[in-house]
């Protein structure tokens, strides 16, 4: 018996079975195929309409819900926009699909074993329809999911349904959705944990990147509210001075602001402490002007100079020791006019115009943390001060001098990078080419430390920034392309265990459908995102040629073991055979690799 087709009289040859489980499949006795997936001339007018849209309808039981394949939504109920949209589809009476045979029906025509895998044939189904009926009866009908995407995305609208937070722990939620049907949308306990954890860890990124979007709202604005903050305030200041201000119920926690208030006070101490460097070496630089305008001899002694030199702001501490470095200068000077080495004195005043000269080029830009030599030099060769440096005939030369000016660049340089990379964690700002330059000024000139720096010192710090984004992205790269390659390794051993064996003159879409399924696959799936399906197919690639030449060289040597081969397995193109072994008796083989390992 037969069944008609979509209204037009045509005999449909499909037959419908159940396996075990009471899942139900069809048949085509002409084409010896099998299928899950009802075929679409069995198909309703409604059903047909269905496929058109993103919508999925599976079977929990006897219950019904639906997936949708984009979002990854599932509902109990049918969306409200499949059903106008169904509502406005004819009624049509579902092909019926043909009668079973029956017990007397010839070998040939018998029932057909349910299908393996989204696209099955009926020759490769025996070994799953055996393990199918001897496997145990489960209580509840288990959900069945065209991929492993939508099985997912069905256990996740569990979790989500039972309002499991980023403080939820395994155990309890087991415990809550263990009765449910969703919960064998998929098949292990394994997979069911991994993903609670990913769930979970996402909502924890929600939560943390909320938390740090509000944190970066607020800090300005309570930065606002306490301008007379000292750098000193202990945080029970902090909170008495906001503690009634409207930006205080802001705050999700203490935690929070207590974060808060730590990168407030760190902000006003770098101010302070910027602003107390710069007053204090303008302090020192007035106190060594007017020591150098007092004719000092080497037994001149501090109490003699005190007197002529009064410094009210200045501690006493800083003033000895400015005092004594000029002392130290000159006694030195004093030395080497006793000593009748005045050429002593030239090279050191030699020494001391090149450095001025650094310091002239610092302030002009042409000399930062990232020079050297060979591209400073060619700026300075006619200067007299350089050549001054020639003609000194001990202690440091030119290029000493620009390494250690180059040194104290770099060590400034570094904190100010540590200032601006924190104002772009804080800002969530990006430097990862030129297009972002106004982007990222305006975010790092809010410190005072930044702003004061000149142009030439920010472009520098810019570029830093994008050579670092640009080295990350190229470390990421690296680390993805080496994880990949290690999946793909693991899928090519895997190619070898398939059972029945995969054919090696086959192309990579015919076998597709098989290796899809395997565990090595799904993970590559997995790690590998859009790069899934060309990793597969360089393993493939590599694994057929690998196969060929294992028969091409068992065709020369017959009677060499499947062993001696394995020094050879993922050889890379420098260690592959490129002619015949000059021995055709494989113990002289073996007994060469032996050696040479």
């Amino acid at each position: 018996m037969v069944a008609k087709g979509q209204g037009d009289g045509t005999v449909s040859a499909w037959v419908e079975y159940k396996n075990a489980q009471g899942r139900v499949y069809w048949y085509h006795p002409g084409e010896r195929k099998s299928v899950w997936d009802k075929p679409n001339e069995l198909k309703s007018a409604r059903e047909r309409a269905m496929d058109t849209t993103p919508w999925r309808e599976y079977k929990s039981g006897d219950r019904s819900y639906y997936v949708n394949k984009e979002t990854k939504e599932s509902t109990w109920k049918i969306p409200a926009d499949l059903q106008a949209f169904l509502d406005t589809i004819p009624d049509e009476p579902a092909p019926a699909t043909a009668a079973r045979p029956s017990k007397s029906m010839s070998p040939a025509l018998s029932p057909a074993t349910p299908p393996r895998g989204a696209t099955p044939t009926h020759e490769a189904v025996g070994t799953a329809a055996l393990r199918q009926q001897t496997s145990s009866v489960t209580r509840h009908a288990t959900p069945v999911y065209a991929t492993q995407e939508e099985a997912e995305a069905a256990f996740q609208s569990l979790l989500q349904r039972k309002n499991v937070n980023a403080s939820s722990t395994w155990e309890q939620t087991l415990r809550e959705i263990i009765t449910e049907p969703l919960y064998k949308a998929l098949r292990t306990l394994a997979e069911r944990k991994a993903v609670f954890h990913r769930y979970v860890d996402e909502l924890k990124a929600q939560q943390a990147a909320r938390r740090e979007q509000k944190s970066a709202e607020l800090r300005p604005k309570m930065l606002r509210a306490v301008p007379d903050l000292k750098p000193y305030a202990s945080y029970a200041t902090f909170k008495k001075k906001l503690g009634t201000h409207p930006l205080w119920s802001e705050l999700e926690d203490e935690e929070q602001a207590v974060s808060i208030f730590e990168a407030i006070r760190q902000d006003f101490r770098e101010k302070e402490a910027a602003r107390q460097k710069a007053r204090g070496e303008q302090r020192r630089a007035q106190f060594l002007a007017l020591l150098q305008k007092i004719e000092i001899r080497p037994t001149t002694r501090w109490k003699d100079v005190q007197p002529q030199v009064p410094v009210a702001d200045m501690p006493l501490t800083e003033q000895l020791r400015v005092f004594e470095d000029h002392m130290a200068r000159v006694e030195a000077d004093e030395r080497e006019q006793q000593q009748g080495h005045g050429h002593s004195r030239q090279d050191r005043k030699a020494r001391d115009a090149f450095r001025s000269l650094l310091e002239e080029r610092i302030k002009e830009g042409t000399l930062h943390a990232r020079s050297t030599w060979a591209s400073f030099f060619p700026m300075i060769r006619e200067d007299e001060r350089l050549l001054n440096m020639t003609r000194i005939s001990s202690g440091s030369s030119a290029q000493d001098l620009f390494y250690d000016a180059l040194d104290a660049l770099e060590r400034e340089f570094a904190g100010y990078m540590r200032s601006v990379q924190t104002s772009m964690r804080e800002h969530q700002t990006l430097a990862r080419e030129a297009a972002d330059w106004d982007a990222w000024k305006e975010t790092v000139q809010e410190s005072d430390m930044i702003r004061a720096l000149p142009e030439h010192t920010l472009r520098a710090l810019f570029d830093e920034c994008v050579y670092q984004s640009e080295r990350d992205t190229r470390d990421m790269r690296r680390r993805t392309e080496r994880r990949l390659r290690h999946y793909a390794d693991d899928l090519r051993y895997a190619f070898r265990h398939v059972e029945p064996p995969l054919d090696i003159h086959a192309s990579f879409e015919e076998v597709l459908p098989r290796i899809r399924m395997l565990p090595e696959y799904m993970a590559l799936e997995r790690a590998g995102d859009d790069e899934t399906t060309t990793t597969a197919r360089a393993a493939w690639d590599r694994y057929v040629r690998r196969q060929t030449e294992k028969l091409a060289d068992a065709m020369y040597a017959p009677g060499r073991s499947r062993t001696d081969y394995t020094d050879l397995d993922d050889a890379g193109e420098e260690r592959k055979r490129k002619e015949p072994p000059e021995f055709p008796d494989p113990r002289a083989v073996r007994r060469r690799t032996e050696y040479e390992t």
